[in-house]
């Protein structure tokens, strides 16, 4: 079946080559050109097209304000803004787009963003999934202040320093950048207490992953839930990252995988906040279930949603575009051994934080999941969980 396109933007000039652009890279899918917003939007009412890409700046209606519009009528249609123009002084999210481009873009690049959309919704192969993902009426998008960190990190020193200033202006960023800098995962022996100096020292991944991380959870933290402390599901996720960071560095896996490892424990509840942010009544009737059981909580939010939280952030995470060896290790996070891996990987180290983690800073009153041995085993890594906490890495957490 032919995926269908539609491209939204006040230039006409600019849309023509957008479209014919586009063709070129997708010979196979519908290109609909719009040259007004309100026309695009009553299409889509009409005839949801499987992905919209439109303009930030448009005279009757901004790109973000038409998303919004699509993303109430057509939930399942994927949905990316580009823009010639990105702030660098606020951590923003776009809530009403998927993805992120800029102008003018490099079709090579647009080519992998649209490829690695249609993939991530291909690969929802479970059907619980698939209910569970068009149901959903709030997907945050990816910060775009990600795009503009990647650039400007990797310029020159000079901006770095603006990218160090700009963290300064935000306390909760700034406290977790200096702290990251500080923590025993890098084993200096001096204090840093600059922001601009805890840019240079962590690098460009670092960086970008705790900026996504704490713009992901702000974009929640009005989605109150009596049952659930978002400080507290940080906490956890923090811990979790930096025990599978240094498991990582522990078995000798290289720098970037200790980088994507660190990035994977930030966001593996990703999923469990989408669900309360949808659907705050079934999490509840999960949470209550799972507390009168003794069970885990896991186990019942797949009962009642038919998809567990970690596929549904791996979803997220694949649609953003995150490394494969990140969106593997959430999608498998229940049941690593699925992927027969044979050996230690970012998975495991996912797998072994989070049950630590678990246990030192819970994100919820449940009982943890099961400790997995028989996998364990299988990966020749010690089976118990005290070797594990053994490890040389004391807690990045503060009181």
């Amino acid at each position: 079946m032919k995926k269908t396109i539609y491209i939204v933007d006040d230039q006409s000039e600019v849309l023509e080559t957008a479209v014919m652009v586009v063709r070129a890279l997708m010979p196979e899918a519908e290109v609909t050109g719009f040259t007004h917003a309100h026309a695009a939007l009553a299409a889509v009412k009409t005839n949801p097209p499987d992905l919209i890409l439109s303009d930030y700046r448009m005279p009757d209606m901004k790109g973000g304000e038409l998303l919004e519009a699509v993303r109430l009528a057509s939930p399942g249609t994927l949905r990316i803004i580009m823009s010639g123009f990105v702030s660098l002084d606020k951590l923003t999210v776009i809530t009403s787009a998927h993805q992120y481009v800029a102008k003018p873009f490099d079709a090579g690049q647009l080519k992998e963003l649209l490829r690695r959309s249609f993939a991530a919704r291909k690969r929802m192969s479970d059907d619980g999934l698939k209910g569970v993902v068009a149901g959903l009426r709030s997907l945050p998008s990816l910060p775009q202040v990600q795009h503009s960190l990647l650039v400007e990190l990797e310029d020159n020193r000079g901006a770095s320093a603006t990218i160090g200033q700009m963290v300064a202006q935000d306390a909760g960023l700034s406290s977790k950048v200096l702290q990251l800098a500080n923590s025993p995962l890098f084993g200096r022996d001096y204090l840093i207490t600059n922001p601009v100096d805890a840019v240079l020292c962590l690098g460009t991944n670092l960086i970008c992953a705790v900026v996504l991380a704490q713009t992901l959870f702000k974009h929640f933290q009005n989605s109150a839930h009596p049952a659930t402390s978002l400080p507290a599901i940080w906490s956890h996720c923090w811990e979790t990252a930096a025990l599978a960071q240094v498991y990582c560095r522990e078995q000798g896996l290289p720098r970037s995988m200790q980088e994507e490892a660190f990035l994977a424990g930030l966001l593996h509840e990703t999923g469990r906040l989408i669900l309360i942010d949808n659907f705050p009544q079934e999490f509840q009737a999960a949470l209550d279930a799972a507390l009168r059981a003794n069970a885990p909580l896991a186990h019942h939010l797949r009962e009642n949603f038919k998809a567990s939280p970690s596929q549904i952030g791996a979803f997220l995470l694949d649609l953003w575009g995150m490394p494969d060896n990140v969106v593997a290790a959430l999608a498998s996070l229940d049941n690593p051994e699925a992927l027969g891996e044979g050996k230690f990987s970012i998975t495991a180290a996912l797998f072994i934080a989070d049950q630590i983690a678990t246990r030192k800073f819970p994100a919820d009153p449940c009982q943890p999941s099961e400790w997995k041995t028989d996998f364990l085993r299988s990966i020749n890594c010690p089976e118990d969980a005290k070797s594990w906490e053994r490890s040389e890495l004391a807690s990045v957490n503060t009181a």
